[in-house]
């Protein structure tokens, strides 16, 4: 039985630190994040709702950003495909090689 706790314990934390991982609004995504979109290609673009601005914005430095966008014409052509303007990106989350933009 004891064995057991252990092993569902484990499993428990285990769960819950790969799901704080896999959050789209991973913490150090802001941070890590700008370094990749020197390198980034393409970014898909998604709409977030106000609540999500503060965290985002804490994560991020938004100038940093918008010109770091600004200074990679795929990106910045990848934000204005999708219908958006640089000046309306507010967050990203860079994992992989994949980034994802938000936008309010």
């Amino acid at each position: 039985m004891k064995m057991f706790k252990i092993i569902a314990v484990t499993a428990t934390l285990f769960a819950g630190a790969s799901a704080a991982y896999a959050s789209p609004f991973n913490a150090m995504g802001g941070v890590d994040g700008l370094s990749m979109l020197s390198d980034a290609t393409y970014a898909t673009v998604l709409t977030t709702s106000a609540g999500d601005v503060p965290f985002l914005r804490s994560q991020t430095d938004t100038q940093a950003l918008q010109q770091r966008i600004a200074n990679n014409p795929y990106l910045a052509k990848s934000v204005h495909d999708q219908g958006y303007e640089i000046t309306d990106v507010i967050g990203l989350d860079a994992s992989g090689s994949s980034v994802t933009l938000y936008v309010l």
